[in-house]
């Protein structure tokens, strides 16, 4: 892997029935792509559905880590010390994390 991935949940999803959703971390996220759309030239971004198992993100990283949002920092990147190291690969799970890791990693607007 070549450039950083980042894994969202595709807006809006279904869960039970007639109930509509969407995940306020990759909302989150997705405002921040918004804002630095630069970011989508630089990492490899992925909308997935919500239902489990989530077959991309398990065959990448595990089972027990598949929720959503999380950056797979690509191979060689420096990890800030908050990320986890899960399959071989270092990862931030939390929005503000991942935005302000994209930020400093690629230029743009971070969280304020």
């Amino acid at each position: 892997m070549e450039k950083d991935r980042l894994i969202v949940l595709k807006a809006p999803f279904e869960d039970g029935p007639g109930k509509m959703w969407f995940c306020p971390q990759c909302a989150m996220i997705e405002g921040a792509l918004m804002a630095n759309p630069h970011w989508e030239d630089r990492i490899e971004l992925r909308r997935v559905g919500f239902q489990r198992p989530r077959a991309e993100v398990i065959a990448l990283l595990d089972e027990a880590n598949q929720g959503l949002p999380v950056l797979v920092l690509r191979k060689g990147a420096v990890a800030p010390s908050d990320a986890k190291l899960v399959n071989g690969h270092h990862i931030l799970t939390d929005a503000q994390q991942i935005a302000s890791y994209l930020a400093a990693t690629h230029g743009g607007a971070t969280p304020h």
